[in-house]
């Protein structure tokens, strides 16, 4: 979901580095909607409007063990089935999200594992954000609902980023720096899990 500046690219990331934004800006664009980033007037689209400037964060990520990092692998199945949503891709998006930390919140407010802002949330019928098994099957039913507005993977990851509507104005990734190394991470993440799901099957099979 939509994550400011440095610390949404951390999370895309998954460095152990911290990270530190001297300020948020927060900008309005002509069709309404609010974009959040570290980036200075200077460096956004002239289509946005300042808002307003506010003192900036620090923020350590947690570091990523593979016990934590399979232990919704169950949850995610279960969910991808339901959507009709890639495992590997609904894994992708909570690595890149929250780096699998169920109780995560950016700095704009978006919630849990695969980040959900509070409206996104009620939206999708989800209660309790920091529930694991609610908050997946949320975040993985936006997907779908992603997948069935846009044609490309590209498309729906930039659109869970940033937004549909930046999506539909720029015509595909919008020229966000946050945006667009997010949607080249995940594609990656999905690409690694793809492959370690796959070898999870094959033990599980024999």
């Amino acid at each position: 979901m939509k994550l400011p500046g440095v610390c949404g690219l951390v999370l895309a990331l998954g460095v152990s580095m911290p990270a530190i934004a001297e300020n948020i800006y927060t900008y309005r664009g002509d069709g309404g909607e609010i974009l959040f980033t570290d980036k200075p007037r200077a460096k956004v689209d002239a289509s946005y409007t300042l808002l307003s400037v506010r003192k900036g964060w620090n923020y350590t990520p947690i570091t990523l063990s593979a016990a934590r990092r399979d232990r919704y692998d169950t949850v995610i199945a279960r969910a991808a089935d339901d959507f009709g949503v890639e495992p590997a891709l609904v894994k992708a998006v909570i690595h890149a999200e929250s780096l699998f930390d169920r109780t995560a919140v950016s700095r704009v407010g978006a919630q849990g594992l695969m980040q959900l802002m509070p409206r996104t949330a009620r939206y999708l019928e989800v209660a309790d954000p920091f529930d694991a098994n609610a908050n997946i099957h949320g975040g993985t039913r936006f997907l779908a609902y992603l997948q069935n507005k846009f044609s490309t993977l590209d498309q729906v990851l930039a659109a869970y980023n940033a937004g549909e509507g930046n999506v539909r104005r720029y015509g595909g990734i919008p020229p966000f720096p946050e945006t667009q190394a997010y949607v080249k991470k995940v594609k990656q993440l999905r690409l690694r899990y793809q492959l370690q799901l796959a070898k999870k099957d094959a033990v599980a099979s024999r």
